[in-house]
Parts: C-alpha cells; structure tokens; sequence
C-alpha cells in the first residue's frame, strides 16, 4: 500500500500587507526558536488575562446581585463594578504599551540557563521587518552565562524572505535569524 507524501506546510502572506507579512514572520521566528529548544513563557499573556477576568468577575457579580434586587439598592455595586473594570482594563492596556510593547515570544532554555525575548514591527509603508532580539539569564541560577548585553536588531527589507507570490522562504528566513540568534549569544570577551 502506497502511503501519501507529506506535504509542505507552506505560508504564504499578501505581499502588499505589511502586517501579513510581519506576521509570518513572527510565526516563522517562533516555530524556529520552538525548534531549537526554547519553551514559550506566556507571561503577557497571563497578566492580562487576570486583568480581564478580574474585571469581567466584578460585573458578573455585579450582575447577579442586580439580578436578586432592584437597582436602587444595587447602584452603588453597579458603579464599583463598572469602576473596577474600567481600571482592569486601563490596566491591560497599559501593560501592552509600556511592558510588553513589540514583543511577541519569550522562551526559554534550561539546558542554555537564558531567556530570549522577540520583538517585532514594520512601518506601515516601510516593506521592512525590524526585529530585536534580547537576552538575559534564567534568575536563580547558579552559573550564569555571561551573554552580549545588548540587543541584536535585523532589519531586512521582506523581498528577502518571500517569493513574488507571497510563499514565504523558510530556510532562509531561518539562516538569517540563526545568525542574528549566533551574535546575540556570543559571550563577551571582557
């Protein structure tokens, strides 16, 4: 019996989206960390979950204690509730612009004892990707690697990773983003 070939998983953007374009590439970097043994932290992420469901559990309160009692008797929970969420919710946002900003993956390795954190962004007429790699060792640890301080930027013009067609090149994507990952990590000669 003859079994079908796998195929390819091939990604292919709208070459005149910068956002589909960024995204791809995002998505290229991280399964390209995932590969290499970094395990995503989902930090951002649960920060603002939490924000959110705090908010969302003072109005479901809030809406079945009105539910029980007339409003007269529940507004002063009503405007608590709606305050709450309000602040949550200023809360994530602020959070988004000022701590997470541009990044989109932070991972780990423990075998490594660092952390990487990628953060991205294309202008919107700029057919740029400008991507920042950062790192910093595992806290606790008792042998810290000594890594390059400062944050390895690649700022390449999308053309180089896509095809006309909008098929994203993989392999050298990942040859560009090895090499960026090779300069980040390499320790400091002091």
């Amino acid at each position: 019996m003859v079994e079908p070939m796998a195929t390819e998983n091939k990604v292919t953007a709208n070459t005149s989206s910068t956002s589909e374009l960024r995204a791809a590439c995002d998505t290229g970097l991280r399964e390209f960390l995932k590969g290499r043994g970094y395990e995503e932290m989902h930090t951002h992420t649960d920060v603002k979950l939490v924000l959110g469901y705090l908010g969302v559990l003072f109005c479901a309160i809030d809406f079945a204690y009105s539910w029980k009692y007339p409003f007269s008797q529940t507004k002063w929970f009503s405007y608590i509730s709606v305050s709450v969420y309000a602040v949550t919710s200023a809360l994530a946002l602020a959070y988004s612009y000022a701590v997470q900003r541009n990044t989109f993956f932070v991972g780990y390795n423990k075998a490594k004892g660092h952390i990487i954190s990628a953060g991205s962004h294309a202008k919107q007429n700029d057919p740029t990707y400008r991507l920042t790699l950062t790192t910093r060792p595992i806290r606790g640890r008792q042998d810290p690697p000594v890594f390059n301080s400062k944050p390895v930027e690649v700022k390449q013009p999308f053309a180089e990773w896509f095809y006309s067609d909008g098929e994203f090149d993989g392999a050298k994507f990942n040859a560009d983003i090895e090499v960026a990952i090779m300069s980040l990590l390499t320790k400091k000669s002091d």
